[in-house]
């Protein structure tokens, strides 16, 4: 019965998450043209010239940024919360944790990392299965016992198997460039001539605020909402691959007292969504919109989810 609910939660889950995603370009493409028909009163010819120049100059861009996002992000993830790799000499008890539940478990064995601060936290980074990382905090390895640290690994495996981290990759590097492109285009446009024309005025400094703004405000609201779906079902996961429910539900209490992580509280914000628990302080919040703004569910609800599975 359980396996079913969890079969069930999975599609559900990657069609909601699939819907989301869709957003994030679509968004993007309505403000570019809401702001072109508010500019040019309609879908006429200086409309068009405009649309397709802006259209096809942001595609290759966004690719090119995409790419490297992609071929730099480990470095640059490790680089944000000061992780680095550990060998099974350094550390021989959790490589040998994570590497007996990955074969019992027939999934290939992730390598490991570890960020020297004394609170507890985890995440998983890499863009393929065979270049995947699970990296935990020195406080999560000496505070846990071994069960509970067995759950946060099989937590992030799940992450790594159902292919959330290429998908928060994904999501970040566009909301990243959207933002910056944005940027670029309000600072150049204020430098350039009110005569100079496309199809006859210049769109760039109104549309790059339109664009930065949607990525500092619409866009992360849409990937927070990803990154809650993603940690229901990956604690659901780890359940299935320890067998074990209580080692997950200790793990999140202990682990919820103290997630803060010194590197990402000063410069790895964007990143805070790809750990098991939110590593920055609580934000304070209207209340009504607290749940709104959070990388993660709250400890509550993510415990009651567990007690039901």
């Amino acid at each position: 019965m359980a396996y079913i609910w969890l079969t069930t939660s999975i599609w559900n889950n990657r069609l909601k998450l699939l819907y989301l995603i869709s957003l994030l370009p679509l968004l993007v493409t309505l403000s570019i043209v809401f702001y072109l028909l508010i500019l040019y009163g309609g879908f006429n010819k200086e409309f068009q010239t405009d649309f397709f120049i802006i259209t096809w100059t942001l595609i290759p861009i966004l690719i090119l940024w995409l790419i490297i996002g992609i071929y730099f992000q480990k470095s640059i993830i490790f680089s944000f919360t000061w992780a680095r790799a550990i060998t099974r000499k350094e550390e021989p008890e959790i490589y040998n944790l994570v590497e007996n539940l990955c074969i019992s478990r027939g999934i290939l064995t992730p390598n490991i990392g570890i960020i020297e601060d004394k609170w507890m936290n985890a995440f998983a980074t890499g863009w393929s299965k065979k270049d995947s990382w699970v990296v935990f905090s020195r406080g999560l390895l000496e505070r846990l016992e071994k069960d509970e640290i067995e759950a946060v690994a099989a937590h992030e495996l799940t992450h790594i198997l159902n292919e959330d981290v290429k998908q928060m990759v994904i999501i970040n590097v566009f909301i990243g460039a959207i933002g910056t492109i944005g940027y670029i285009l309000m600072r150049t446009g204020m430098w350039w001539s009110r005569g100079w024309k496309w199809g006859g005025k210049n769109p760039l400094p109104i549309l790059g605020l339109i664009l930065y703004l949607v990525s500092i405000v619409i866009l992360p609201l849409i990937n927070l909402a990803i990154s809650r779906r993603k940690e229901y079902l990956a604690d659901a996961w780890a359940v299935q691959l320890t067998k074990n429910n209580d080692a997950m539900i200790r793990a999140l209490q202990k682990i919820s007292t103290t997630p803060r992580i010194k590197s990402v509280e000063e410069k790895g914000r964007n990143i805070a969504s790809m750990f098991i628990f939110n590593p920055r302080p609580d934000q304070r919040h209207f209340i009504s919109f607290r749940s709104l703004l959070s990388t993660h569910p709250s400890i509550e609800s993510r415990i009651e989810a567990l007690r039901r599975y």
